[in-house]
């Protein structure tokens, strides 16, 4: 992994390419919680509800459809002129439109980020738990949680101050993530916190550059279903590197403005 600031703006440009997919994040018009009731969506024909693990359409235009979705699963396809997703999230299913016209995709003219800084990219150790261990997460949907595979915490020092953060597994990797909040989170960057990985070394240290710090989707979107940072995360200094708060906010209200600094 190079932490250098061309490989910085390398990956800067990936994340503008990612947000502006025209099925992406940013194209998401709605997000619908389906019960074994039927019910019309904005933005799709039809009615749509669930019964199980299968959602189930009654669409004049198409006809009838069902699709079995897997736990935590998510599936995507072209219908009736855009994409739709079928999510399962916490035992539920869920719906969400992306149109390549929605206002937030087209008003998104990339991520803004802190300068690149060398003094936030810095080496780990990992303070095992004697053994991995599940870690539930709140989310910005109430009442909903996200459950992750922690081996330990990752600690560091910045400033000759030493501080730790609680880290999860990723999927087939040696790398690990984190989730965590600093005093910039609310004001400057995203009140639920960033996403920055740990890369594995092969002395068994970790490379912690929050210069990647990405912001969740949910920044952009009330259509999201993000985690938020465990609550020990939290770290007591400014992180001013990584992604900042959006100018822009896809509400169920319509586009609203966020001041980034």
């Amino acid at each position: 992994m190079t932490t250098s600031p061309a490989a910085w703006l390398t990956w800067l440009e990936a994340r503008n390419k990612n947000f502006a997919n025209p099925t992406g994040f940013l194209s998401i018009t709605n997000l619908v919680w389906l019960t074994n009731e039927p019910q019309t969506i904005q933005g799709i024909s039809g009615s749509w509800w669930a019964e199980g693990d299968t959602v189930f359409v009654n669409d004049s235009n198409t006809g009838n459809h069902s699709w079995p979705i897997e736990p935590r699963g998510e599936i995507s396809f072209d219908y009736d002129g855009i994409k739709v997703e079928l999510a399962s999230r916490n035992g539920q299913l869920v719906v969400r439109p992306r149109d390549p016209n929605n206002q937030m995709l087209q008003s998104f003219e990339g991520v803004i980020t802190f300068d690149y800084n060398p003094g936030f990219c810095v080496t780990a150790t990992l303070e095992a738990s004697d053994a991995p261990k599940e870690v539930v997460v709140g989310s910005v949907v109430e009442g909903m949680t996200h459950a992750y595979i922690s081996p330990g915490a990752l600690v560091f020092s910045i400033e000759g101050n030493e501080y730790r953060l609680t880290a999860f597994d990723k999927a087939n990797s040696e790398d690990l993530t984190v989730y965590y909040k600093d005093s910039t989170s609310g004001n400057i960057t995203y009140g639920t916190g960033r996403s920055v990985n740990a890369f594995h070394q092969e002395d068994g240290s970790y490379i912690l550059d929050f210069n990647y710090s990405g912001n969740f989707p949910c920044s952009y979107t009330d259509f999201a279903t993000c985690p938020v940072s465990p609550v020990e995360n939290k770290l007591p200094i400014a992180i001013e590197a990584g992604e900042k708060k959006p100018l822009y906010r896809n509400t169920v209200e319509g586009i609203m403005s966020q001041v980034a600094k």
